[in-house]
């Protein structure tokens, strides 16, 4: 199972680094926590092949909605608006969502745990607001939240607030 404390996303880890806040000792030992966690998801998907097939058909189906309603490009501003959001768990799984080699379904969780799907969204020109599922276990429900995202003057979408619902 995957852990959720609260670890440092990659992205923050390498600003900690770049700026001196951390060692470089102290950036491998929390990358580890993140290689581990992977390799952890690829050890489930090869224990059971035909649920990790099916999470990773309606994680393309969830992708492939979204995108095609809003494109690909906005998809993945909004989840790099969101990578950057401090106490946002699933953050820590979008660190590269600004890589367009990597397929945009690698970022949804729609089924199993931990959860992380869109529910809604409502694009205007310089904002969005986007409802969002995620976390949750099997004893927790996952937690619902709006978040407000408006463009700054460099034209990158920022989270302005969130909302639990």
């Amino acid at each position: 199972m995957i852990s959720l404390d609260p670890v440092p996303t990659p992205q923050q880890l390498f600003r900690w680094l770049d700026s001196g806040r951390i060692t470089r000792e102290e950036f491998r030992a929390a990358m580890a926590v993140h290689a581990g966690e992977i390799i952890q998801e690829m050890e489930q998907a090869h224990s059971n092949p035909l649920v990790a097939k099916f999470n990773e058909l309606m994680n393309r189906r969830e992708a492939w909605k979204w995108s095609r309603r809003h494109g690909e490009l906005l998809m993945r501003e909004i989840l790099c608006a969101l990578m950057d959001e401090e106490r946002f768990a699933p953050a820590r799984w979008l660190w590269n969502a600004a890589h367009p080699h990597i397929p945009l379904h690698c970022f949804f969780r729609v089924r199993g745990t931990p959860l992380l799907r869109f529910l809604e969204m409502k694009v205007q020109p310089q904002n969005v607001t986007v409802v969002i599922e995620h976390g949750g276990s099997d004893t927790l429900p996952p937690t619902r939240e709006q978040f407000f995202l408006r463009r700054n003057r460099q034209r990158m979408l920022l989270v302005e607030r969130r909302d639990l619902l």
